[in-house]
């Protein structure tokens, strides 16, 4: 019997949950059992990579696709309807939607070219535009800052490296001792979150600036109160 039909199952030890089907997998998943999980992501692993690798075309980027396909997995068990298909099914559902998802958003932001990377830069985003909006230097420097912190570890270390110390790519990642491509991937990827946080943050604050002086000018305009 299928342990879909069986709520009240015990929990599986590990090498049961390897000869396990799909379905009492996700059943043991349901139920809590974690360790299914892992089992699920033995079993569809190379199948998931290898898809979001041929949509997105970028090791790294699959890579993260595999992996948020794998969290959705872990958060939505429970929706599984083995009436509408397999788990495999399922599996390949979320990857060729995830993946075109991505490649959608790494096209939108010129990933897949050297020019559109190179147009990435935030330091000259923060030294032009920023000031066009009304910011001064201290406070584009502020949102710079700002936009630094809110990468990951890899990001920033890969930015500190190449465009602060002047390293070339290949010296970064001897240097961070991770591979060519995750280095170059952190470096492109932490410049474009940057840009993006920059052109929200610079507005906003560009906006309170405007507020800011507005009230000053208001403030000055006051009459003092007859007693």
């Amino acid at each position: 019997m299928s342990l879909l039909c069986d709520p009240g199952s015990p929990k599986l030890s590990w090498d049961d949950l390897q000869k396990a089907g799909d379905s009492d997998l996700l059943a043991q998943l349901t139920a809590g059992n974690d360790d299914a999980l892992a089992v699920i992501v033995d079993r569809y692993r190379r199948l998931v990579f290898s898809i979001a690798l041929r949509i997105v075309k970028n090791e790294c980027e699959a890579d993260d696709v595999t992996q948020s396909i794998f969290v959705e997995i872990y958060r939505k068990a429970a929706q599984f309807d083995s009436a509408r298909g397999t788990l495999k099914t399922w599996l390949l559902q979320f990857t060729y939607s995830r993946s075109i998802n991505q490649r959608r958003y790494l096209e939108q932001r010129h990933f897949y070219t050297n020019e559109g990377l190179a147009e990435v830069d935030p330091f000259h985003l923060a030294g032009s535009s920023l000031r066009i909006q009304g910011l001064s230097s201290d406070e584009a420097g502020h949102v710079v800052r700002r936009a630094l912190s809110s990468l990951n570890e890899q990001q920033q270390e890969a930015i500190e490296l190449i465009y602060f110390q002047g390293l070339t790519i290949e010296e970064a990642a001897a240097k961070a001792g991770e591979t060519l491509a995750a280095v170059r991937h952190h470096y492109y990827r932490g410049l474009v979150k940057m840009r993006e946080f920059i052109g929200t943050q610079g507005a906003e604050d560009s906006v309170k600036s405007s507020e800011k002086a507005e009230l000053r000018v208001e403030v000055a305009s006051l009459e003092p109160r007859r007693i």
